[in-house]
């Protein structure tokens, strides 16, 4: 009987935890945005030079015009004017879907697509994407804290994240 106790009580005891470990985990922390948060440096009147951001952090507004999946995240290519720029997720976006219009920021690079992206891509550059915002949608997505932390307060900030 004493024995029953003891499990009962340990098992309230690891649920409760769990539950408190399960709840912080849904709560998604307060983020601060201003009038300057998330600034652009590429648009249609800049984009032809694209190579003087090469292997830069880059932002820009695109529509989603189609959507792949490469290396299991999400590879928009993005239409920015009369262009076209893919750009690769570091994060899975559930939410957003093609005709929606988005703000991203990553690195600038030239593209080195694997076999299977070679059957849709084009072009000689792509964005390898760690944040992005869709204003209409309300969402935010950034890769984690510690992969790049300072460049998500830098761009909240209003600033071009840098390299660090």
């Amino acid at each position: 009987m004493k024995n029953n106790f003891y499990v009962k009580l340990t098992l309230i005891f690891v649920l409760t935890f769990f539950a408190q470990k399960l709840h912080g985990q849904s709560e998604q922390p307060k983020i601060n945005v201003s009038s300057m948060s998330f600034p652009t440096n590429i648009a249609t009147e800049n984009f032809h030079r694209l190579k003087d951001f090469e292997d830069k952090i880059v932002a820009f507004d695109g529509v989603i015009d189609r959507i792949e999946r490469s290396r299991d995240k999400p590879f928009y290519r993005l239409r920015i004017g009369s262009s076209y720029l893919w750009t690769g997720l570091l994060f899975n976006d559930n939410i957003n879907k093609v005709g929606d219009q988005i703000r991203v920021v990553g690195y600038l690079v030239v593209a080195e697509p694997n076999e299977s992206e070679k059957r849709y891509f084009e072009g000689k550059y792509m964005v390898i994407a760690f944040g992005l915002v869709d204003f209409k949608n309300e969402n935010f997505l950034f890769v984690s804290e510690s992969m790049a932390g300072h460049q998500r307060t830098e761009w909240l900030e209003g600033k071009i994240p840098t390299a660090k």
